[in-house]
């Protein structure tokens, strides 16, 4: 297999068409038997895989796309508008992060990991949008069941469906709510997921706004959630970052492993296979 055959296999998942801008093949490469899948991956990492004999490596977050993937964040307007949000306000909510996005990704050093694989001989790609919105289906799926099986469903029934998922069992972070009394009814819920990061503050604000109840995010910035716990309203469910990643992650590895390919990961949260 080829890193081509890799990234595609990921886009096939989820109907993408293209290549997302926050993930990329660095260094392309044939004959790929053995791999590394890494959810954050540097020198070091790269370095390890030559040194085991793998054939090339995967990371989940990018590394050499900072200058373009800020555009992956307007993903956010696409699952708040679905979630019955105006897209005018949807548009309002995203655009000051997009900016500060697009603004700081000029700033970082785009090359440095991609030219240490290509120093090493190491194919290396990085795979993030596309399998953020497969782990997006996995949890909005789970939510869907856990309120059709029980109308009228509790935040903290939401939470334990998201908590029941296998890779939130394997975590040693925990399902949380964040804000809202557990027992409160959970309402319409958005995951709000795959869209590059969260959307912080202004997404969950303009979603409470707007209809949605309960927001889902697998992480947020502490002073978002003070802001938001500030402001009294709506409900909030944290998973957890490398929960919330594995949850798309494991069935891409899946897919590689069903294609007799040996797929090592580094992470505990992802299933050893």
């Amino acid at each position: 297999m080829n890193t081509q055959e890799l990234m595609q296999i990921a886009l096939d998942l989820v109907e993408f068409d293209a290549v997302p801008e926050d993930s990329a093949i660095y260094h392309p490469g044939a004959d790929i038997r053995r791999l590394l899948f890494g959810l954050d991956v540097g020198t070091a990492e790269l370095l390890l895989a030559r040194q085991m004999g793998y054939d090339a490596v995967i990371a989940h977050h990018p590394v050499g796309v900072p200058h373009r993937s800020w555009r992956v964040f307007a993903r956010h307007v696409d699952l708040m508008v679905g979630a019955g949000v105006p897209e005018a306000a949807a548009r309002a909510a995203v655009a000051p992060r997009l900016a500060e996005l697009r603004v700081g990704g000029q700033s970082r050093n785009y090359e440095q990991v991609p030219m240490a694989a290509r120093c090493l001989g190491m194919p290396f790609l990085n795979v993030h949008c596309p399998l953020d919105e497969l782990g997006r289906r996995v949890m909005q799926a789970a939510v869907d069941d856990a309120l059709a099986a029980a109308p009228g469903a509790a935040l903290n029934d939401v939470a334990r469906a998201l908590a029941d998922l296998p890779a939130a069992r394997r975590a040693e972070t925990v399902v949380t709510v964040s804000l809202g009394d557990p027992a409160a009814p959970a309402g319409r819920v958005l995951v709000s997921h795959g869209a590059l990061t969260n959307g912080g503050y202004a997404v969950a604000r303009t979603c409470y706004d707007h209809g949605v109840d309960t927001v889902v995010y697998i992480h947020v910035a502490p002073g978002d959630l003070a802001r938001l716990q500030t402001d009294g309203t709506g409900q909030l469910i944290v998973v957890g970052h490398l929960a919330g990643d594995a949850m798309g992650i494991e069935p891409y590895v899946d897919a590689l492993r069903a294609r007799g390919l040996v797929v090592d990961v580094l992470s505990q949260v992802l299933a050893a296979g």
